[in-house]
């Protein structure tokens, strides 16, 4: 909505940097003041949402019960399908599906599905696997007539990076196993470099094995972390029959490592399982780490109440047997603890449309197809079929959502060329993907720019009444673009919330543009090149974002495919020809970036738009001009005050504020507590130094190098 400033029968009007344009009078020394309601603009605040199906992922290609999917870290071609009967299948090339068989153990391994929960469960290979060949199991075996579970290792053939040594195996746990059922046994590689192990409370019904609420005994009904590199300053495991000498070490600050008192009572340190991560399971049924965030989650199958959805913490206590989900558990009684327990992010109960009896642990979405889904964990039941997702903060998550159904669905994994979602699907021996049907619900997203009414004349860029052109202090890091912004407010009774350091607040329908184009040759404005504009849209789970690639010429522009695309561009400087990939971003990336812990929208912030601007007769802040004319429901008193962020070429700045002003605009929408960035380091340009990290700060991981 334009700010227009007028005069009794006269109205001026001035162009800005880039084009951008505002509407003014004079009134004597005055300005009068008026929001324009924009009545033009055609972009829906929800998206249109596509109905989800399932299909088989690679053709007819089939494996036996398949468990888990896996690729060795840093591929983007292959995928390993871990068989419950004893086998590892690799499909090499995934453009071109086949079947081989990378590690063959079924002589080894008892059990298998789809009746026996034990087999060959998880398969995870170590972070450094393209040059030490390194990976590690968990499967069931019988020795010397006795159940067992085993952690172990083996080495990749370096003849034939298809095959796997069969002969390799060394052994980290062999542990004794009472009962055949929930064994949990996935295996993950943490951010951290440590394996992390889940195991299941050893079987039987209503932990008969008294393991749950243990931490002194043996190795179920948690996860383990352990560090199978050994590294400086970490610890040997305890004494224990199961344990492997010079295998592993626990690393040193896991969270029951010298540990005298558990639930109340004493332990002894000397006998404490300091493997333990987080205890409390009952059969964590597949485990993933969202590498963004950092976060482990975990499904958690149920007794007779309760299916469970965790975000796992250091030292959690996830309740089991004492607690069922949110409920009492089959061992709740007088004199039990009562507190501390972690409870659930979703949990479902045995009936109803999100009924069912067995959870799949599953994924969060961070393809680029399904922008529905970013950020979403989709999980699923194996009995029931229901294919779910949820979303969560961090603190709370949203109500479960049913994106449909596929019966047998024993794991979830991700396609390693593009990030869509794949299921091993048990019932009809294939692995399954995730995907939507091309026809929208709801209403659909305009073709082209001009029908999105944003500009009444798409040639000079001059926007549509109802549409304000704002700059900033210090610009997003475009590689070379050139950028003007305008933004909307839906009607001239809604406003915005102002923060003097903290994020504004935006009311549902709120509206940014953003327009790109670049140089083809350095410093010849005759050479510019149209290349996108973006739209933004405040609604209410968040934001939605969606781009128009120019046409050649320029005459109007075309909506991007929700997955994004790629443009090589050639470009001179000082010059020297090259060339440059332009990424016009799916609809998904606009959400790495726009976070809820940055507000959502960057750059329209009290430091970026504290700024003044030539409005043709008087020079002043941006922030001013938006208050006088009621934009927001809480204006600033003592506009002189406001701190703004200062440009890398500001000298009339210290060095060390430019910076500051520079990792604000660049990567505090990440990095920043809340964020979704791992590290501990703060980028906001209000934090004090001191505090940020920034210098001298913790490390993420110093890989055992201190």
């Amino acid at each position: 909505m334009p700010l227009r400033l007028e005069r009794r029968g006269v109205g001026i009007r001035i162009g800005l940097a880039f084009g951008a344009s505002w509407i003014l009078g004079l009134a004597g020394p005055a300005f009068g003041l008026e929001r324009v309601p924009n009545t033009t603009l055609t972009v829906p605040v929800q998206p249109p949402v596509f109905g989800y199906s399932t299909a088989p992922a690679f053709g007819g290609l089939r494996f036996t019960d398949p468990v888990a999917l896996v690729t060795p870290p840093g591929e983007t071609n292959r995928l390993f399908v871990v068989e419950q009967r004893g086998r590892i299948a690799v499909i090499a090339d995934l453009s071109a599906p086949t079947r081989a068989v990378f590690l063959d153990i079924a002589g080894r391994v008892a059990g298998g599905a789809p009746s026996d929960e034990r087999g060959l469960l998880g398969l995870a290979f170590h972070p450094g696997y393209a040059t030490n060949r390194l990976f590690f199991v968990f499967y069931s075996a019988t020795t010397n007539g006795l159940a067992v579970q085993r952690l172990s290792r083996f080495e990749a053939d370096p003849q034939d990076p298809q095959r796997a040594v069969s002969t390799s195996e060394t052994l980290l746990i062999s542990q004794r196993d009472e009962a055949g059922n929930h064994n949990g046994g996935d295996l993950h590689f943490g951010p951290d470099g440590y394996l992390y192990v889940s195991l299941g409370d050893e079987g039987g019904q209503d932990d008969a094995f008294n393991n749950s609420q243990r931490i002194d005994k043996d190795f179920f009904s948690g996860i383990l972390r352990i560090d199978v590199d050994r590294r400086p300053g970490n610890l040997a495991p305890n004494p224990h029959a199961a344990v492997f000498p010079n295998m592993y070490s626990v690393p040193a600050d896991n969270p029951w490592v010298g540990s005298a008192e558990f639930n109340g009572r004493a332990v002894n340190p000397a006998q404490v399982r300091t493997e333990f991560w987080a205890v409390g399971l009952r059969n964590p049924w597949r485990i993933s780490f969202d590498r963004p965030t950092g976060r482990l989650w975990v499904g958690d199958v149920g007794g007779s109440l309760r299916e469970e959805v965790n975000v796992v913490q250091r030292g959690g206590n996830y309740g089991w047997a004492l607690r069922e989900g949110s409920l009492a558990g089959p061992k709740w009684g007088a004199g039990s603890p009562n507190s501390g327990f972690i409870g659930p992010v979703a949990e479902y109960g045995r009936t109803g449309p999100f009924g069912g009896r067995s959870i799949t642990g599953g994924v969060v979405y961070r393809g680029h197809r399904m922008s529905q889904l970013t950020e979403a964990y989709v999980f699923a039941d194996y009995v029931s079929a229901n294919i779910w997702a949820i979303r969560y903060d961090g603190q709370s998550a949203s109500p479960i959502e049913r994106l449909g159904a596929r019966a047998g669905i024993a794991a979830f994994g991700h396609d390693p060329r593009n990030g869509e979602i794949l299921m091993a699907d048990q019932s009809a021996d294939v692995i399954a993907q995730l995907t939507y049907t091309t026809t929208p619900i709801g209403t659909p997203l305009p073709g082209t720019l001009a029908e999105t009414g944003a500009f009444a004349d798409l040639q000079s860029l001059e926007p549509s009444a109802g549409l304000v052109p704002y700059e900033v202090n210090v610009p997003f890091w475009s590689d070379n673009a050139l950028k003007r912004r305008w933004f909307s407010l839906p009607d001239t009774n809604r406003m915005m919330s102002f923060s003097r350091d903290g994020n504004w607040g935006f009311p549902t329908g709120t509206v940014w543009v953003k327009h790109f184009e670049i140089e083809l040759v350095a410093g010849d404005p005759g050479s510019v090149r149209r290349l996108e504009t973006r739209f933004l849209v405040r609604n209410s789970n968040g934001v939605h974002g969606l781009t128009y690639r120019w046409t050649h010429p320029p005459t109007n522009a075309v909506l991007v495919a929700e997955e994004g695309m790629d443009e090589v561009l050639t470009r001179t400087e000082g010059g020297v020809q090259s060339t440059q990939v332009w990424r016009y971003p799916a609809r998904s990336e606009c959400l790495q970036c726009h976070t809820p812990a940055a507000g959502w929208a960057l750059g329209f912030s009290t430091r970026q738009l504290h700024r003044d601007v030539d409005f043709g007769n008087v020079t002043e802040s941006q922030i001013h001009r938006l208050a006088e004319a009621g934009y927001f429901e809480n204006p600033p008193e003592e506009r002189h005050t406001l701190v703004a962020l200062a440009a890398a070429t500001n000298e009339t700045a210290s060095i060390e504020w430019r910076v500051r002003s520079w990792l604000d605009a660049n990567c505090a929408a990440c990095h920043q507590p809340g964020g979704s960035a791992l590290g501990t380091w703060d980028a906001r340009a209000e934090t004090p130094l001191t505090q940020t990290g920034l210098i001298d700060g913790a490390l993420n991981n110093d890989w055992g190098d201190p």
